[in-house]
């Protein structure tokens, strides 16, 4: 007798895929792991934190004090709210550095082997990268920008020197600004690990690019070319934000800002789906 061969079930389908919200917070869960669990991720935030607060209180108070024995000139050129950020040089960095660390890291392990391997979606892991960087380093942005203000302005007050609030024209407009430039100086540094994949160099790359080419370009003769080009630099659209009767207004930095990043994701992106792990 030949053998039966069972008639398949003609109500049992093939598992449909999972959904694509499933596979998002998938990503996201497993992004969120390996981010808590890097040593920098704890370290590099609570260090740039102390140092960003530390150096606005000690900058605000040296000046502070020498505000009664400025001539007036000096009192006119006295602004209170870009003494208060002299830490954003180092702020850009701290930012910078962290979000190269969090693509470099995988690298230098070989855990990016392990993430494509589960989740062959490229373009899907990078989103999670990118969602989890840039919501981390805007609320960290955003502790470290209002403490400075808060303390910085406090410390202005008490010395009877001239100080700005919140409630002034356009200064929150400002600040969220500092916030989102800090936020996308950590997004530039997570897009240009992916890029370069090894940390030193990532590192190197993203002190040139926001600290090292504006004040080459500041250097050049203007012309036609810099003048519609230089402004438009992270670092100067980030100076921008602080300096509230200069220059473009934040939303149109803010814009600028949106724009590189934009760019690099999409150069990350295709880098990513191009090159093996």
């Amino acid at each position: 007798m030949c053998p039966t061969i069972a008639a398949p079930n003609a109500g049992s389908a093939v598992p449909a895929p999972p959904a694509a919200y499933r596979r998002a917070g998938a990503a996201l869960g497993a992004e969120w792991i390996k981010l808590r669990s890097l040593r920098s991720m704890l370290l590099t935030p609570l260090l740039g934190a102390v140092a960003s607060i530390g150096l606005t209180a000690a900058a605000v108070k040296n000046n502070a004090a020498q505000w009664a024995h400025l001539d007036a000139v000096q009192r006119a050129r006295f602004d209170p709210l870009a003494l208060n950020f002299n830490f954003e040089v180092i702020g850009v960095l701290l930012f910078g550095v962290l979000g190269a660390l969090v693509a470099t890291n995988e690298y230098r392990s070989g855990l990016i082997r392990m993430t494509l391997a589960a989740t062959p979606q490229r373009g899907l892991v990078l989103a999670a990268k990118a969602v989890l960087v840039g919501l981390v380093s805007f609320a960290l942005a955003a502790v470290i920008v209002f403490t400075a203000f808060f303390t910085g302005q406090g410390i202005l007050s008490g010395h009877h020197a001239p100080h700005v609030s919140l409630g002034d024209h356009n200064m929150l407009a400002h600040l969220m600004g500092t916030v989102c430039y800090l936020t996308a100086a950590g997004l530039i540094g997570l897009f240009t690990g992916v890029l370069v994949r090894g940390a030193a160099a990532a590192v190197t790359c993203v002190f040139g690019f926001l600290l090292v080419l504006p004040l080459l370009a500041d250097d050049i003769t203007p012309d036609a070319v810099t003048r519609h080009t230089v402004p438009y630099l992270p670092a100067n659209l980030g100076v921008r934000m602080l300096q509230p009767y200069q220059g473009l207004r934040p939303g149109a930095a803010v814009a600028g800002l949106a724009a590189w990043v934009l760019v690099l994701a999409a150069a990350a992106a295709f880098s990513l789906r191009g090159r093996d792990a």
